[in-house]
């Protein structure tokens, strides 16, 4: 399993994630930890956007970092941030659908990819959900699906004239614009949300109150600030064999002009 989280603001969006990779052997029922360091995020330029995954990692000799990564490469043969969405989607289930897995579980895979749509000349960010967990449990799977999952999270009283893609749009810059912030969690809800949201709403009431550093790289941090307590909490307390998110903590911004900002190394193409 892996913690990942993202981060979408007026100005920026950020996705964070641990590194750790683990493998199970269902004939001693053993899992080894072998990867610590790699990054889980990939950055796409075209669209000012980065995937983050969770779940399925490798399979025999595939990766699927290497898989989103062939992916942006070929970003630049697509016109829009919702076609690259939809063939990431379409070519994630050919290649799920071509193997044979000994659990069907064992192919659950998650991947937010977030980004900007360019409409009528302004930036607005999306979050393309691509999942086939059919809960938060993460237990079990179906067939991989791909929403938009911006307009779906806004409270209830900005949810007024979603009947269009237009109107959903126009609610979502809405609420950007007062300041308000979208905060997404995968990787195990139930241990994972209350540490994001308690960091999360401590952040918003300091920035009700104006006191924050005007500082996009401080904000960077911010979104990796849950997978550390989570990754912490996991070193220190949990049994060996149970540890699910650990190793090097990546982290990365995009701003709406389409800078790329990183000190963990995932501004690099």
């Amino acid at each position: 399993m892996t913690a990942i989280s993202a981060r979408i603001t007026k100005d920026w969006i950020a996705a964070a994630s641990d590194s750790l990779l683990t493998e199970y052997y269902p004939d001693t029922n053993k899992i080894k930890h072998v990867e610590f360091k790699k990054s889980k995020i990939v950055p796409i330029l075209k669209f000012k956007a980065a995937a983050a995954y969770w779940g399925l990692a490798k399979i025999d000799k595939w990766r699927t970092y290497d898989f989103l990564k062939s992916l942006a490469a070929k970003a630049d043969g697509f016109e829009s941030f919702e076609g690259f969405a939809n063939n990431m989607k379409d070519e994630l289930k050919q290649k799920l659908d071509s193997i044979s897995f000994s659990n069907p579980n064992y192919k659950g895979i998650g991947i937010h990819l977030i980004g900007y749509e360019k409409i009528d000349n302004q930036n607005i960010p999306e979050l393309f959900l691509i999942c086939n967990y059919t809960d938060p449990t993460y237990s079990k799977v179906s067939e991989l699906a791909i929403s938009r999952n911006l307009f779906k999270t806004l409270p209830d009283d900005f949810r007024k004239n979603g009947d269009t893609l237009e109107g959903q749009r126009k609610q979502i810059i809405d609420f950007l614009n007062q300041g308000r912030t979208f905060i997404f969690n995968n990787g195990d809800p139930a241990l994972f949300n209350p540490a994001a949201n308690a960091i999360h709403n401590m952040f918003n009431v300091a920035m009700s109150r104006n006191v924050l550093m005007a500082d996009y790289k401080k904000y960077m941090k911010l979104t990796s600030r849950p997978i550390e307590v989570i990754k912490n909490l996991q070193k220190d307390f949990f049994k060996k064999d149970f540890v699910r998110v650990g190793g090097k903590i990546h982290h990365l911004l995009i701003t709406e002009r389409g800078d790329f900002i990183s000190d963990t190394g995932d501004n690099i193409f």
